[in-house]
């Protein structure tokens, strides 16, 4: 589902990071492209439905503007995007499906741009974030993700990705540790 002329026309970036949005909508993968494709002059490299399918729009090495600053930066580095679907809020946890996809989709951003294997220090620093991590990734700041995925980003996914990457299978959390983790959100 490639975006025109976005994918042709953006500039090139040199990907260092992987930061993952909830775009505060119930949308599939498809819907998703048809926003950012008809009603808005922003879009994101991959979209996530529910279902934890992920369809990409944009080449990783082009840049997406939905990370802001993060692809502004003059030394042509820049960060690739996946906006997740979320309940309007953006209040609610990722699926275990959504889990699974971001986790895959995290190692081969390893895999295939050496993205290293560390949660963003600052705004321009290597690695893997959630969008409201760093000021400079969102105009005005924002509260994407909800509290519910920022918790699950740091105790599941991070460290699955960093485990699979290095050659460990990790797997996605029973419903009885997912209850824990958004009571601890609580």
């Amino acid at each position: 589902m490639e975006l025109q002329p976005e994918s042709d026309s953006q500039p090139a970036i040199d990907p260092t990071q992987l930061i993952m949005h909830s775009i505060a909508a119930p949308w599939t993968k498809e819907r998703t492209f048809e926003y950012w494709r008809d009603s808005t002059n922003l879009e994101s490299h991959f979209g996530q439905s529910y279902d934890g399918s992920i369809a990409q729009y944009i080449g990783t090495q082009t840049r997406a503007d939905a990370n802001y600053r993060a692809n502004l930066r003059p030394d042509g580095t820049g960060a690739v995007s996946i906006e997740t679907a979320s309940n309007d809020d953006h209040s609610d946890p990722w699926t275990p499906e959504q889990v699974e996809g971001l986790i895959k989709l995290g190692v081969w951003m390893h895999q295939r741009h050496g993205i290293p294997l560390r949660i963003c220090r600052t705004a321009s620093d290597p690695g893997y974030g959630y969008h409201r991590l760093h000021a400079d990734w969102a105009v005005g700041g924002t509260a994407c993700p909800g509290d519910a995925r920022v918790a699950q980003f740091k105790a599941v996914i991070f460290p699955a990705i960093v485990a699979r990457a290095q050659g460990a299978p990790v797997p996605v959390p029973a419903p009885a540790d997912r209850r824990r983790l958004d009571e601890e959100v609580r």
